[in-house]
C-alpha cells in the first residue's frame, strides 16, 4: 500500500481485454509526503471505476496494489519488467 498525493494522471482510454471485453484505464502518479529529497512515488494503472481517481489529481488517497512481472525479449536478451496495478483506493487524511 502508498498513502500519499495523486500528483498527475494520464489521459483515460478505452481497451480491448484478452476475453473481448472492453474496459477503461489510466496511470496515476502518486508521491508519498516526505521532507526526503527523494520521496516514495509509483506510477500504478488503473481500471474501471478506480479510473475516477483520474479527475482528483492533488487527492490524497490510499492505494492497494499488485506488481506483476513479464518477461520480454530485448535485443535478443530476455529482460523483465513490472506491472503496477491498483485494486483498491480509498480517500486519506494524511
Amino acid at each position: 500500500m502508498i498513502c500519499g498525493i495523486i500528483k498527475d494522471a494520464t489521459q483515460v482510454q478505452q481497451f480491448e481485454k484478452k476475453n473481448g471485453e472492453t474496459n477503461v484505464k489510466c496511470v496515476l502518479h502518486l508521491v508519498a509526503p516526505s521532507d526526503e529529497p527523494y520521496p516514495e512515488e509509483l506510477a500504478v494503472t488503473v481500471c474501471g471505476g478506480l479510473t475516477l481517481y483520474a479527475a482528483a489529481v492533488g487527492s490524497p488517497v490510499a492505494v492497494e496494489y499488485v506488481v506483476r512481472v513479464f518477461p520480454f525479449t530485448k535485443n535478443g536478451k530476455t529482460m523483465y519488467g513490472n506491472d503496477v496495478y491498483a485494486t483498491d483506493i480509498k480517500p486519506w487524511e494524511p
